[in-house]
């Protein structure tokens, strides 16, 4: 559609306006569409690590107790109509130019950035498409994200770790206070499983706003038993086949369930165990611990972009087995110049014969062939590319059957892409 396009291109021109955190420029965006964020219930999901997952669990959840229901994420992987979804489904290019143009005449001369403009756009649309229930994913932090203008159901704290940290702080007590601070008067939170530190900054807000706090291996809990897990709550639920795969997915699962336990109190859903089973097998979202194969290879994709999710790649490759895996294919984002991105190398390279780090085409700060160099102080089993196509059709002619593919979500992306067109050729 050629006036999609156009519109399209008027929202990516935001893109370059970078990251300015602050609630005011979205209020006054909001106002002028009749605050679409108040028409329907709303759960709110944070975290370092794990809020998209879990958004998806609870998408799927929802969904499968016949309520019709949202979801927002970021960022997109292949298609920005990913980011607004109803029933599981990303919007249709039709629908996305209908509310754009609204968007965009609302807007004015208005002053936003791109996130503040799809956040808009995402509370619009789910107002005009009569949700019963959106699950808002932050975008960064909390405190002044601009979905944090909601008045949720319960809120999810996902995680803390560090990410972000030139906007949210250099202390995980620093980090979690701007997280915390999703969590709005006499609402639920829901805790997942974090260090003592940051869980007693999350615990403080929560009692200073009469605020019920869930906390992980005290009010809940999963267990893996063989290929299943069993979740320990207000409700004790045996044999949940999860769709998406790797132990920490196990956290994101219970936190997850907990939110529903207290939506089902809330008389919003139903508790219905077979129905929430169903839907948690069935529950997809990619390029997460994902395997395919590409041309005869075992290739493993896992957006793991920062030191937490780095660390957890790791165990879940012990806890397997690396088998094949030999060869790891590596790109990173620093937006804000203050992220340890050698660090994800240092994690992850032992478990390599080989590494191959690569610059890739990205809304974001990439990483430089030349910091990488220069951050790096062992550089024998690495390789360096310019773009991912190199390093992949490098990757496919070596003897390696088995790749890993992780870090920034726009460079794991890419190299899926990059693939799949390979493949169609």
């Amino acid at each position: 559609m050629e006036e999609l396009n156009s519109y399209l291109k008027w929202l990516s021109t935001f893109e370059f306006h970078g990251i300015k955190p602050g609630l005011y420029r979205i209020q006054k965006l909001l106002t002028k569409l009749n605050n679409p964020q108040n028409k329907y219930l709303t759960v709110h999901i944070a975290g370092t690590n794990g809020k998209g997952s879990t958004s998806a669990m609870l998408e799927s959840i929802a969904h499968a107790l016949s309520l019709k229901v949202g979801l927002y994420t970021s960022p997109h992987l292949f298609k920005i109509n990913e980011r607004f979804r109803i029933n599981k489904q990303p919007i249709s290019d039709e629908k996305l130019l209908e509310c754009l143009k609204v968007l965009k005449k609302t807007l004015g001369s208005l002053p936003a950035t791109y996130f503040e403009l799809t956040t808009a756009l995402a509370f619009f649309i789910f107002a005009e498409e009569k949700v019963d229930i959106a699950i808002i994913e932050c975008g960064m932090g909390g405190r002044l994200d601009a979905t944090n203008l909601i008045k949720p159901e319960v809120s999810i704290i996902t995680s803390i770790g560090f990410d972000h940290m030139r906007y949210l702080g250099d202390t995980i007590e620093k980090i979690a206070f701007e997280k915390a601070c999703i969590i709005k008067r006499e609402r639920p939170v829901v805790v997942g499983r974090m260090e003592e530190g940051a869980k007693q900054v999350i615990l403080d807000r929560a009692k200073r706003l009469n605020s019920p706090a869930y906390l992980w291996d005290r009010d809940f809990k999963t267990i893996p038993c063989g290929s299943s897990w069993t979740y320990l709550g207000k409700n004790k639920v045996e044999g949940v086949f999860l769709n998406l795969k790797g132990y920490y997915q196990g956290y994101n699962l219970g936190s997850a369930l907990k939110a529903t336990e207290i939506l089902s109190d809330r008389g919003i859903l139903p508790w219905n165990e077979e129905k929430i089973k169903e839907a948690l097998q069935k529950v997809v979202w990619p390029l997460r611990y994902q395997k395919q194969k590409f041309f005869g290879k075992d290739f493993l994709f896992d957006c793991a972009h920062n030191e937490e999710g780095a660390l957890a790649l790791r165990e879940n490759l012990l806890a397997e087995g690396v088998g094949s895996y030999r060869l790891l294919l590596l790109g990173a984002t620093n937006e804000d110049g203050t992220k340890p991105f050698h660090r994800l190398f240092e994690i992850l390279e032992d478990l390599f014969d080989e590494v191959f780090i690569c610059e890739f085409p990205s809304p974001r700060r990439v990483v430089t062939i030349s910091e990488w160099q220069g951050r790096l102080t062992n550089k024998d089993k690495v390789s360096f590319f310019k773009n991912p196509k190199l390093a992949l059709e490098k990757a496919l002619g070596s003897p390696f059957l088995g790749i890993v593919i992780s870090g920034s979500i726009y460079f794991v992306a890419e190299c899926f892409k990059i693939l799949e067109g390979m493949q169609d050729v």
